[in-house]
This record gives structure tokens, sequence and C-alpha cells, in this order.
């Protein structure tokens, strides 16, 4: 298996309180509250719950994120996905049955 696929995982039963750092790509599966700071791509999965500030690369939410994000590349937000915060990217995508509560700046 090629390390460029490899992601890590916050899996539904781990809780984790403080900062994340990551390179690469990190898949949120269960609970973080605190701050994400990344060059790479977060991934909120449906059973993730993420209560951060955000400042990745790029971000793609099928769970539940509160708070601020900066995305450098791009914010996908699925339709199971909810975002309340401001973002700011270069690309936002937003499908129907999203919700999005906060302002955008691009």
């Amino acid at each position: 298996m090629s390390e460029e696929k490899i992601s890590t995982v916050i899996s539904e039963d781990i809780i984790f309180r403080g900062l994340v750092k990551f390179e690469h790509i990190l898949r949120v599966k269960g609970q973080i509250k605190g701050s994400i700071e990344s060059s790479g791509e977060l991934v909120i999965e449906q059973t993730g719950h993420v209560e951060a500030d955000v400042l990745v690369n790029s971000l793609s939410v099928q769970g539940e994120l509160y708070g601020n994000v900066e995305a450098k590349e791009k914010v996908d937000i699925a339709k199971t996905g909810v975002v309340i915060g401001d973002i700011k990217t270069n690309q936002l995508s937003v499908e129907p049955g999203a919700k999005f509560t906060g302002s955008c700046a691009m």
C-alpha cells in the first residue's frame, strides 16, 4: 500500500481535546474539541463531530463542524454535513441538503 493513500483516523470511540497538527490526511469519525492546523486535508466523516477553529489546505465535511475555517484550497460540504462558523477559502462547494450557517470569504 502506498504511503500517499494512508490516512490517520480518529475513530468513533475517540474524544480528543487540544491542538491537532498533521501533514497529510486526517479522517475524523469521532470527536475533536480545540483547534486543528495542517498543510493537508481534513475529512470529517458522517459520524464526526468537531468543535474547533480549523486551518487546513482542504476540508471535506460529511459530519458536524462548529468553528471557523480557513482552507487554502477548498471546502466541500456534503448533503449530510453541518458547518456552523465562518469560512475563508478559494473554492466552496455545498451540496443540496447541507447546512451552513455563517459567512464566507472567497
